[in-house]
């Protein structure tokens, strides 16, 4: 996929045409056989250099094949080469842009979609320092939801999720006979409920409460996101629309705060 600026293109696009517009004055008050002053050859370089920079970033085939050809210009001398010569070549340059813009489809961020677009940091700073492992997947998640690919974000989310479930895992020192990523989040959970029984036989202190009533809940969130949402995504059983997927990923993004800053 390529990611260029609407904006740039069409003022590049623009110039294009202004410059053509310019030589054909030109043109018609010289001469074809005539060239360019050094001012004038100058000017129109440095419009094409930006043009032909801006059709790159766009992959326009047929326009690099003409920007090939333009080297013959002596590396864009321009005040060398009459002014048919030139006047010939922009309109060629036009018309593979035309060519190759007549067969690319080409869609837009709507404003709404913007702010989750390729974001390293899609649930802010504090996630990201707690869960890296987990930032390949919220920034897909992230992507996947601005673009349209609502049952893709769910699935990006519910990986991401997993790694916060090792993590927990982890703090409650859950015993790992193998490695984390060979034990389902079935297991899991069950393991985790295990070490949370343990701490209900402490001995009753203010910081046993907490704990409890943190891990308690911690655990059921997951079981709720696995029996909701996990399990159905991963096993095709389900599609998200937008109004679904953005539920989740709001719901995922508090609850993996929630965790970062517990």
């Amino acid at each position: 996929m390529k990611i260029f600026h609407s904006d740039s293109f069409y003022r590049a696009f623009s110039d294009l045409l202004q410059l053509q517009r310019t030589i054909d004055a030109i043109y018609q008050k010289k001469g074809g056989k005539e060239k360019l002053s050094p001012a004038e050859a100058n000017s129109a370089r440095l419009i094409i250099v930006g043009v032909l920079g801006e059709f790159e970033r766009a992959d326009l085939n047929r326009v690099l094949e003409r920007a090939e050809r333009l080297k013959h210009f002596g590396e864009l001398r321009l005040d060398r080469n009459l002014l048919e010569d030139i006047r010939r070549e922009l309109k060629e340059l036009e018309m593979a842009a035309y060519a190759d813009l007549s067969k690319r489809t080409f869609s837009y961020l709507e404003d709404t979609a913007e702010p989750y677009y390729e974001k390293s940091e899609l649930f802010g700073p504090a996630v990201a320092n707690r869960f890296p492992k987990a930032a390949y997947d919220i920034k897909e998640a992230g992507s996947c939801y601005s673009t349209g690919r609502h049952t893709a974000c769910v699935f990006h989310l519910m990986r991401a999720l997993e790694h916060a479930l090792r993590d927990l895992a982890r703090r409650l020192k859950v015993p790992f006979p193998s490695k984390f990523e060979l034990k389902t989040w079935d297991t899991l959970i069950k393991d985790m409920e295990d070490e949370i029984g343990k701490i209900i036989l402490k001995p009753r202190t203010r910081q046993r409460a907490k704990d409890l009533e943190f891990y308690n809940s911690i655990a059921l969130q997951f079981r709720y996101f696995k029996d909701g949402w996990r399990n159905h995504v991963m096993h095709t059983r389900a599609s998200y629309d937008e109004h679904q997927a953005k539920r989740i990923l709001v719901h995922v993004e508090e609850f993996m705060h929630d965790l970062a800053t517990h």
